[in-house]
């Protein structure tokens, strides 16, 4: 095996549109076959998720371009046949710098440039689609048979002559008789706008080149599509698909009037969406936290939001896909399987039938069970460390032991990898009550015989708290808690295809490290059964997750954020290591009630406007779940994203109940985080306005 190669050095490939041949081999078409078809129908559909979960790879199949490199490379197209005869073209925002034109003025105050500058923005719109729509219709009508010859160039004459004849260019398409002149018409109208943008002319001379002939949005695009279907270069019902991607964009202000006049501009493009005009159908992907938000709703010249269901189709990637609340998620799992093969194959050209099925299971070997994450800790004798690894010497607690529970807990202890745990499990056992109204201690009677013992026989009471043991005795052992194995790679990737090769390049990396140093002979080939050291693969996902956590920064609002977690993960982590008693094994989130979390005050909606944007960007997951008390009603928990988990030593399994905490407790952490909140830090001002829409899992297991 090459061991100067790693698949996953390279995570994003959609946004290479060089490199069709690559996404072809690429693409895994397992997400497709479950929610996604309905991009390939009628009807506006909206592509939202988190950063890295697939929405440009599926928007790139619209490209014909794509399809095409499909042909060449002998592949199937990865859609139902019946939905294969489209024609697409659209724009991404930012590749193609769009969102620039907020950098200029009309030189008429701020007031006039909210007013007027979104009818150019809706200008420059306009014309990016059409000549990429143009562009698609020549590309197509050249290969007819890939396309089954839906694009009849023979008519390309009666297409230009009807379009020239539209009223909505205002006449700037007038004395055009040929295509290649209304292509130089349109590249010219474009060159202007970047030439604008630039600074390379002045405001004056673009503004008399355009402000006479602006064009509504969205209107040119379906004027297109029905001279294409007048003009029969396509037939009635050929579908017109228009993508436009990355959205969030539009909400990259760095200053409050480049924020106002980016709202304007999205409200200008949701009224393209708004028009329904059966002649094209809309195609967006976007962040979760550039759709949710009301404001981000709203429609130029208008007091309507558009709405879901008739505006639109919302597809929730992380919620309708991928279920990131879930450990076990079958549709990421083939997902995540089938990239990882593909990128093994491509990388190293092996043929399917010389891998083994699951290669990534073979790669990574199993999920460890408690006692194996446990590791190697430090062996220990003396009964002073022992007690030390089982917290029987913190202050609080030290003097509640009886000689005999001592004893038998540092026997037990010393019995080997599993009588450590066991012995942790006991005494955290032995720290709780009998329940109901008791308040005397387990402890408080003659420990059990080995044969009865209760942490082994109450087979639930153990498993919810497996973790938090390993995580208590490693770290008094002044040792990590550990993740390797397949299981805990896609557990930590959150449902994130993104975050999942990331961890696979960090471990990749590491394993190459290793081999390079080892004879031939002794080299693991990972390719034909050999398995990653579970040692190289815990260091790459604690690699993994120190990058996560330090990439925060690089969205809006990232270095808050950032502080804000790492407050909230030191907290937990500490809460955990502080119950002795294992009362709270879900510990690893906290927990709202949703009356609090809701609430109309100014305060509580600056906090609720800033976690929900957490959520937004990944770096929290929240859903709704029952409180313990039927009395308490709904309820809203919160946990860091769990590719965050190895960085502040937290199991990032959700087995139990999370912490209960009142609203004040939250405010008390943006606080200490610096959050700039009216209530955190006594200040009127707040800047945060993202609104997320929030997803009821009231059937997730509380």
């Amino acid at each position: 095996m090459n061991i100067t190669i790693n698949p996953f050095q390279q995570l994003y490939f959609s946004d290479d549109t060089q490199s069709e041949n690559n996404f072809v081999e690429l693409f895994s078409t397992e997400v497709l076959q479950t929610a996604i078809h309905p991009v390939f129908q009628g009807g506006n559909v909206v592509l939202s998720g988190s950063q890295g979960c697939g929405k440009t790879m599926i928007l790139s199949l619209l490209r014909p371009e794509t399809r095409i490199a499909y042909s060449k490379l002998g592949k199937d197209f990865p859609v139902n046949k019946p939905m294969c005869n489209f024609i697409s073209a659209g724009v991404n925002l930012t590749r193609s710098r769009i969102t620039d034109i907020v950098q200029v003025t009309l030189n008429r105050g701020d007031e006039t440039d909210e007013r007027e500058m979104p009818y150019y923005f809706a200008d420059f719109f306009n014309y990016l689609v059409v000549a990429d729509l143009i562009t698609s219709i020549e590309l197509i009508g050249k290969n007819p048979e890939i396309f089954d010859s839906i694009v009849n160039l023979s008519h390309i004459n009666k297409f230009v002559a009807a379009m020239t004849k539209q009223d909505c260019w205002f006449g700037y398409l007038g004395g055009i008789e040929t295509i290649e002149q209304l292509k130089e018409r349109i590249a010219k109208r474009l060159d202007l706008y970047r030439r604008w943008v630039n600074g390379n002319i002045s405001e004056e001379q673009a503004l008399n080149d355009i402000s006479q002939s602006k064009t509504t949005i969205g209107e040119p695009i379906a004027r297109t599509a029905e001279c294409l279907r007048q003009s029969g270069m396509i037939a009635d019902s050929v579908p017109v698909l228009i993508r436009v991607d990355q959205i969030e964009e539009m909400h990259r202000a760095f200053t409050e009037r480049q924020r106002r006049l980016l709202l304007a501009f999205r409200k200008m493009l949701n009224r393209a969406f708004a028009s329904r005009d059966a002649r094209v159908h809309y195609r967006a992907g976007t962040r979760r936290y550039g759709w949710g938000n009301p404001e981000f709703l709203g429609v130029w010249g208008s007091e309507a939001r558009l709405e879901n269901r008739r505006d639109y189709n919302l597809i929730d990637m992380d919620e309708e896909l991928f279920s990131p609340g879930e450990r076990k998620n079958s549709i990421f799992e083939r997902f995540s399987l089938d990239a990882f093969q593909r990128r093994v194959k491509y990388y190293f050209s092996v043929e399917d039938a010389k891998l083994e099925l699951d290669l990534a299971k073979s790669v990574f070997g199993k999920h460890p069970v408690a006692e194996e994450r446990l590791g190697q800790p430090n062996r220990v004798h003396e009964d002073s460390q022992i007690d030390r690894a089982l917290g029987l010497d913190v202050s609080a607690d030290s003097g509640q032991w009886t000689e005999e529970w001592r004893t038998f807990l540092r026997e037990l202890y010393r019995t080997g990898p599993a009588g450590m745990l066991d012995a942790v499990l006991a005494a955290a056992w032995g720290r709780q009550t009998g329940g109901a109204r008791s308040k005397r201690q387990h402890r408080e009677s003659p420990p059990p015989s080995n044969s009865n013992a209760p942490w082994k026989k109450r087979i639930w009471w153990r498993k919810e708290r497996l973790d938090q043991a390993v995580l208590q005795l490693m770290t008094r052992c002044q040792q990590r808690f550990m993740w390797w194995g397949y299981d805990d790679i896609r557990s930590l990737s959150g449902g994130n295809i993104t975050v999942f090769l990331h961890i696979c390049h960090r471990i990749w990396d590491g394993f190459l490290k290793s081999e390079s140093s080892l004879s031939e002979k002794k080299r693991t080939d990972i390719l034909t059964g050999g398995t990653i050291d579970r040692n190289i693969q815990a260091a790459g996902i604690l690699f993994a997750s120190n990058e996560w956590f330090n990439k925060l920064p690089e969205e809006p609002g990232g270095n808050t954020r950032k502080s804000f977690v790492e407050r909230l993960g030191m907290r937990l982590n500490g809460e955990m290591m502080r119950d002795l008693r294992m009362a709270y094994p879900g510990g690893n989130g906290i927990s709202i009630t949703r009356s609090e979390f809701y609430s109309e005050a100014k305060d509580v909606t600056d906090l609720r406007n800033f976690i929900l944007e957490a959520v937004g960007y990944g770096v929290l997951f929240a859903t709704e779940h029952s409180s313990k008390s039927k009395s308490s009603g709904r309820r809203v928990k919160f946990y860091l994203h769990p590719i965050l988990c190895p960085r502040f030593q937290l199991p990032e399994v959700r087995t139990k109940e999370p912490y209960y905490w009142k609203i004040d407790e939250l405010f008390d952490l943006a606080r200490k985080a610096k959050v700039t909140l009216s209530r955190a830090s006594n200040s009127e001002t707040t800047v945060i306005e993202n609104l997320l829409l929030f997803h009821d899992h009231s059937n997730e297991e509380s």
